[in-house]
């Protein structure tokens, strides 16, 4: 059975986020110096999940989760072009993608669950 409709369309991807991936480069030294790309600029249905606050180092520390929906974007092979290695900017904020769901398996939609304040 053919599904006639989707859980989103392109009316909800109303903020600009951006997609980076990080780079690593050989130093003089023989290590490497990590770096992250420009990226790409995509529009994106935002919805926040769930925050709260821990303790760390004495101090509070708060984390944020949040799905981001885009459309798909993948390789030549069909896998998604992005990956848990990457990052998102939103508002100036860094968000570390923590999963990447192929909405449905149709290749239409990517969610991002990302969070921030948690290292990647």
């Amino acid at each position: 059975m053919v599904k006639c409709c989707s859980k989103y369309n392109a009316r909800q991807l109303r903020q600009r986020i951006t997609i980076q991936s990080k780079t690593q480069t050989t130093d003089d030294m023989g290590g490497f110096t990590e770096a992250w790309s420009a990226g790409d600029e995509v529009w994106a249905m935002w919805t926040t999940m769930s925050g709260n606050e821990r303790v760390k180092a004495m101090g509070i520390e708060p984390t944020l989760s949040v799905k981001a929906v885009i459309r798909f974007r993948g390789n030549d092979d069909g896998a998604p072009y992005y990956s848990a290695a990457d990052r998102v900017i939103y508002r100036g904020r860094k968000y570390n993608i923590r999963s990447i769901a192929d909405v449905d398996g149709m290749q239409d939609w990517l969610e991002l669950m990302l969070a921030e304040g948690e290292p990647s």
